[in-house]
């Protein structure tokens, strides 16, 4: 698992922040497609993989070619070390560089990475990152 600084994270947030946008977009779009249209066949796999069919085989290109984008998108947050804790709210993590498990957190519509938060924390406890210096130096 890739470990970020701060700064680090800070030079990936404009990518981070387009790829989740673009996910969104993505997803809005596909429940859009499956709101309007009849399946003739639907399901979806434990791993989240939604399968959709209906007669019109323009509208199943369509499905199909929204859902490839969407998991482009997810799967290059993926390789660039970030974790997706939250699609629909835009939350983030960048695993943090230190001696246990920490992440640098990051929310849609925030301007920089503000916060952190240790493993057994939940996102909406996160600390503002003044404290993270202090905390680092207590697990080394």
């Amino acid at each position: 698992m890739r470990k970020f600084t701060i700064d680090e994270a800070e030079r990936c947030l404009p990518k981070v922040r387009q790829l989740v946008r673009r996910a969104q977009r993505l997803q809005d779009k596909i429940a859009y497609v499956l709101e309007t249209n009849d399946a003739v066949a639907e399901m979806s796999s434990e791993g989240g993989f939604h399968f959709f069919m209906t007669e019109q085989v323009r509208v199943n290109r369509e499905f199909h070619r929204l859902y490839h984008q969407f998991y482009d998108a997810l799967l290059k947050i993926q390789e660039m070390g970030v974790i997706i804790r939250d699609l629909d709210e835009g939350m983030v993590d960048f695993p943090l560089r230190a001696s246990k498990e920490m992440f640098l957190c990051w929310q849609l519509g925030e301007e920089r990475i503000d916060f952190w938060r240790d493993a057994s924390m939940c996102f909406d406890d996160r600390r503002p990152i003044i404290d993270v210096d202090a905390v680092i130096s207590r697990v080394k």
